[in-house]
């Protein structure tokens, strides 16, 4: 087997084993350099680590099926599941902050944008009104000229319309599930999910493959959707929702939270109007608003290209435009210009107030 192989072992006897969470098992990994090297660690060095406890060698003996590791391990392999852990470049950098981050993340997609963008998480009510629906589309829409990605939960109701109108708007979306990936819950979402992976986004999870979508996974799951994200968004929820502990994690993270506020006697605005009133939030009043308050700067993609701009100056600003932001190496390349003519013409451009420069080399629209 290879190292690559032995070290995906190691991991999966470490998610097994009984009596071993998260924490324990990243400080093992920690003080023992690999997954793999845990349990071929001396039993004297295991029980010098710090905030270990003194049975560890015990757990680490009975505590493990190999043969489920086995198991999980070919379905892995036979269903071309990607995975990273804790110790993995890819790992995603803000889920490395939280009180206790999964040891390993299985998942389809690719996840390499989780760390060069920022997250957004929508979540809400699995029975919205057409007023929280209405604020999904309208909310996307205006964040679909940002360079982010938009995380939820894949579930029903705002979930998986903030998913939907990410792909009609060709927003990379991520989807977090309570359960392993041999299974989509709810399977009517299977497809939306397909559809995730094709393009840029994903379905990502703790959870070994046989896993089901058990009531004690969800708040597991929720604490990943709010690490991942800079800043959540909560469209609608009832003063009971679950939605709600994805709220509280954010805020103990230290990242934004935003409310769609409600009118008093809407049940499924009770949530959300409580966050207000206790000023754990901020209220979404406004898409400029949110924008504002987000960081973002909002683009005007309706650039009047027919001034007074050269035919090499429309080709290259139409290109900016389309690519929302964009390197000077990747726009030489699509202008089929040398750098000296595409410097040139970015100055001009630049000059005329119609597009702006960036830090290391990258430009956006004005």
């Amino acid at each position: 087997m290879t190292e690559k192989l032995e070290e995906l072992k190691g991991l999966l006897a470490l998610k097994m084993c009984e009596g071993i969470g998260d924490i324990t098992a990243f400080k093992l990994i920690s003080a023992c350099g690999s997954a793999e090297a845990v349990f071929k660690e001396k039993s004297q060095h295991l029980s010098n680590i710090s905030g270990i406890s003194p049975n560890i060698e015990d757990l680490l003996k009975s505590g493990v099926d190999w043969g489920c590791v086995e198991k999980e391990l070919n379905f892995i392999n036979n269903n071309q599941i990607k995975y990273t852990s804790i110790l993995d470049i890819n790992y995603p950098n803000s889920l490395r902050l939280i009180d206790a981050p999964p040891i390993i993340l299985f998942y389809r997609g690719e996840i390499t944008s989780l760390s060069q963008l920022p997250c957004i998480s929508i979540v809400g009510s699995r029975t919205p009104t057409s007023y929280g629906l209405s604020a999904v589309t309208e909310i996307v829409k205006t964040l679909k000229n940002m360079d982010i990605n938009i995380i939820s939960g894949l579930a029903h109701g705002i979930d998986v319309s903030a998913h939907k109108e990410c792909l009609k708007h060709d927003v990379p979306t991520f989807g977090i599930v309570a359960h392993g990936l041999k299974t989509i819950y709810p399977a009517l979402h299977r497809n939306f999910a397909d559809e995730m992976v094709l393009h840029g986004g994903g379905v990502i999870t703790e959870f070994l493959s046989d896993e089901g979508p058990n009531r004690e996974n969800f708040p597991k799951r929720n604490r990943i959707i709010a690490g991942l994200s800079f800043a959540t968004l909560v469209i609608e929820a009832s003063k009971k929702s679950g939605t709600l502990i994805t709220a509280e994690l954010a805020l103990h993270y230290k990242r934004k939270v935003f409310v769609l506020p409600g009118r008093y006697n809407d049940k499924l605005s009770e949530g959300c109007n409580d966050l207000l009133y206790r000023t754990k939030a901020k209220p979404i009043l406004s898409l400029h608003g949110l924008i504002s308050d987000l960081g973002f700067r909002q683009k005007n993609n309706n650039i009047n290209i027919n001034q007074e701009l050269t035919s090499s100056e429309k080709d290259l600003i139409k290109i900016i435009i389309k690519n929302n932001k964009i390197g000077l190496d990747n726009l030489v390349l699509k202008a089929h210009l040398n750098i000296g003519d595409c410097s040139s013409l970015l100055l001009q451009l630049e000059m005329k107030g119609l597009i702006r420069s960036l830090p290391g080399k990258y430009y956006e629209a004005c």
